[in-house]
């Protein structure tokens, strides 16, 4: 076994299968002595209790969890109930975000951009929902980075350990090294000063062994008096953005009665594309925003697709329909609450390569501009699709 030019292991001649057999086994037995087992059955369903100062916190003898402080709830907001609320909903799309970043940016020059009073964020959602909840100030980082962004930014191949562990076929320790930059200790503050004003941010995550969605108070978590509470603010960005199969899951430590669990967190596309959490009933007069990174519709198909293409797409369409389902539940809620819809959808004649993870930079110029140049021009649909109109 040796180092080739590109930095890869390399193996030559009859070695090649007896070495692998050893690196295999050898993973193998050091995946089985490093994993923590799952939390007992009666703590897995639990909302996290984010209320203890410190690891060993147990709130009573029935619920003896320690852990993120009201994590996913978090205290009632310090505001009147009944004021309208602007709320932001950010889907995922992986490098479609780059649309999402453009719009935020071409609001912010209209002038009529408001704070918003709720954000949420799914998949890559997440980051820019953060991005947008801390106002236009953040606006030339949301901007450089989907601009830029390569895939090496975010994952790095690992096939063969991925493939023992079963864990992903890449590692997200790029995308880690990213958010410890983007999310410092200036952005925790702004964050902290935006959740103390009652204004919230949510981000949704999947728990891997119970395969429900799980939706986060990353305000009330940075504002938590933990000493790790940074670093679990960015855990949750980066589970939010851990795609199940590609890159592993996130790890969250959990004390049950003194004993150390594992949960494990990612990506929660495949549950929710879009969605709303508030504090309580969405006050009438309030303004749902529905950013989508992405088309609604997939672009059709040119010829007759093969096998793996077809079973790529029957995945991508039910992520297409799914989220048009999101967005016509958020457009019945508006219409029950006395609320405004608001949504900004890529267009279907854009012109594009459909893989959300082939990242191209003349592209995601394109994508930004036209984002830009819908949100600075007012052009907010008031119907989501498959509304008949």
């Amino acid at each position: 076994m040796r180092t080739g030019s590109s930095g890869r292991w390399e193996l030559s001649g009859r070695a090649r299968l007896p070495a692998l057999a050893v690196v295999l086994a050898l993973a193998a037995v050091v995946g089985c002595f490093g994993a923590r087992p799952a939390p007992p059955a009666f703590v897995a369903d639990k909302v996290w209790l984010n209320n203890g100062t410190h690891e060993d916190y147990h709130s009573d003898a029935a619920d003896a969890v320690s852990g993120l402080a009201l994590a996913m709830q978090g205290g009632a907001p310090d505001r009147p109930s009944d004021k309208p609320l602007n709320v932001l909903c950010v889907s995922g799309g992986g490098k479609y975000a780059a649309f999402t970043a453009g719009a935020l940016c071409g609001w912010t020059a209209t002038g009529t951009r408001p704070a918003f009073d709720v954000a949420t964020g799914v998949s890559s959602g997440a980051p820019v929902a953060l991005m947008a909840f801390l106002g236009p100030k953040y606006d030339r980082q949301l901007a450089d980075l989907f601009l830029n962004l390569n895939r090496a930014d975010l994952y790095v191949w690992r096939p063969v350990r991925g493939l023992v562990t079963g864990s992903g076929l890449m590692s997200s320790r790029p995308l880690a090294r990213l958010l410890d930059r983007r999310l410092n200790e200036e952005a925790l503050a702004d964050l902290r000063a935006a959740h103390a004003t009652g204004r919230r941010l949510f981000v949704a995550t999947t728990n891997v062994r119970t395969h429900k969605l799980v939706v986060w108070d990353v305000g009330a978590l940075a504002s938590s008096d933990r000493p790790d509470a940074g670093e679990l603010v960015r855990k949750v960005v980066l589970a939010a953005c851990s795609i199940p199969g590609l890159v592993p899951p996130v790890e969250f430590d959990v004390t049950v009665d003194g004993v150390r669990y594992t949960e494990l967190h990612a990506d929660a596309g495949n549950l929710a594309q879009v969605f709303v959490r508030t504090s309580g009933p969405l006050p009438p007069g309030s303004a749902v925003w529905v950013l989508s990174a992405g088309k609604a519709y997939p672009n059709d198909s040119t010829g007759t697709p093969r096998v793996l293409e077809s079973m790529v797409m029957a995945v991508s369409t039910t992520l297409y329909a799914l989220f048009r389902a999101d967005a016509l539940r958020l457009y019945a809620l508006c219409g029950v609450t006395r609320s405004r819809f608001r949504m900004l959808v890529l267009p279907k004649d854009f012109e594009c390569r459909t893989n959300s993870m082939v990242f191209d930079h003349d592209e995601s110029r394109r994508m930004y501009l036209v984002g830009y140049q819908m949100a600075a021009g007012d052009t907010w649909e008031t119907q989501p699709p498959d509304t008949g109109s």
